[in-house]
């Protein structure tokens, strides 16, 4: 398989939103050159394999990756197999791999209600594994709210999921760098119209509807600016898919699991990951339509709230702690693993409690298993 562009969605929904990418992908001619992966779940309905097989048929190649093939293919490895959830959206990951095992060079992550606008979807994302010869984005926070860049209604100050809770008092104080350094977007994170990605506390505040996007097509931050990634309308080049691992989550806390930040974790482990490489996180164009799955925002502020808690403590330590040296991404990866393993045996706060320390090991452990099984895909 030589297709250049590998998207990748997990649902337990029929996924509807196949049939507009491809109209989307035939109107723009990227269809030949375009393959997605369809990760099924415990929840996923039967239909989904013939909807999969109906796209095909339209000249989308798509291919529905039903359990019993995830459990043969896992076999491969066990290990982390074992630990990639049932019923949860880190069984992506799968999607992932095989992307990368079938010689992707852009993987396009998407949700089941991501629906691509009138816009170039896949033309949009080409930008990802390119060269960056513009300026880039210095925030004086250190984290940049990308938000401040959609048009909202009703107008209010919002934050992406995921962004530092001390943060959400200041509005962005950026300056732009220009730099003779070479530069490659290595990420490239699409946003959204009508339903932002937005936390559970944003939300319970009041309904958002994101009317449209007024920033640049493309804003490339430096590797001193932060922000949450996503794995909604986001494109990784090849090189970095290894280091865009969705964390496994739903480990029992006190009140309930941790959820709904693997993403998160992950996105804010691939900047860390990156850290004097080439490689920049883009924001801005393509836009995806996101029909937002009904919720329930008091049941997700109590999966969130230790994923907030502990991303505000997470990050000043990524940011200032953790100096990845390695030249291979693997490897940055296996010295995370032991990084995230040392702070959560020797750095927790007081408030913290035995599962958060289980978590991070595990984490640790998991993100180990990911390494040995992109090393073992990539030779």
């Amino acid at each position: 398989m030589n297709k250049k562009n590998h998207i990748v969605l997990t649902t337990i929904r029929e996924p509807v939103v196949l049939f507009e990418l491809q109209k989307n992908l035939s109107q723009y001619g990227h269809l030949d050159d375009t393959v997605c992966w369809v990760v099924g779940d415990k929840k996923t309905p039967v239909s989904c394999a013939e909807i999969c097989e109906n796209v095909s048929r339209s000249g989308l190649e798509t291919h529905f990756l039903h359990l019993e093939e995830q459990a043969t293919w896992g076999g491969r490895f066990p290990d982390l197999y074992r630990h990639i959830p049932f019923n949860n959206e880190t069984r992506r990951n799968i999607g992932y791999l095989y992307a990368l095992e079938n010689n992707c060079e852009r993987l396009i992550s998407i949700d089941d209600d991501n629906f691509p606008t009138n816009d170039d979807f896949i033309g949009g994302h080409i930008k990802t594994g390119n060269p960056w010869t513009g300026d880039l984005i210095e925030e004086s926070t250190g984290f940049y709210n990308i938000c401040e860049h959609l048009t909202v209604y009703p107008e209010r100050l919002i934050f992406p999921r995921g962004f530092p809770l001390a943060l959400r008092s200041k509005k962005n104080n950026c300056r732009s760098l220009s730099s003779s350094a070479e530069k490659v977007i290595g990420v490239n994170s699409g946003l959204w119209l009508n339903a932002p990605d937005l936390d559970a506390i944003t939300y319970l505040n009041g309904n958002v509807t994101s009317k449209g996007y007024h920033g640049p097509s493309s804003l490339v931050l430096s590797q001193k600016t932060w922000s949450p990634i996503n794995t909604q309308n986001t494109s990784v080049q090849r090189e970095l898919i290894p280091s865009f691992f969705c964390i496994p989550m739903g480990f029992a806390f006190p009140g309930g699991s941790i959820e709904r930040y693997g993403d998160i974790w992950g996105g804010y482990f691939l900047q860390s990951l990156i850290k004097g490489t080439p490689y920049h996180v883009c924001f801005g164009s393509p836009l995806v339509d996101h029909h937002r799955n009904e919720h329930n925002y008091l049941e997700d502020l109590r999966h969130e709230y230790w994923g907030m808690i502990l991303t505000d403590w997470l990050l000043p330590r990524l940011r200032e702690n953790f100096k990845p040296t390695d030249a291979s991404m693997i490897d940055r990866i296996i010295h995370l693993s032991v990084f995230i393993d040392d702070i959560g045996k020797n750095e927790l706060p007081t408030w913290c409690t035995r599962e958060v320390q289980t978590f991070l090991i595990q984490t640790s452990k998991i993100l180990f298993l990911w390494s040995n099984a992109c090393r073992q895909i990539t030779g």
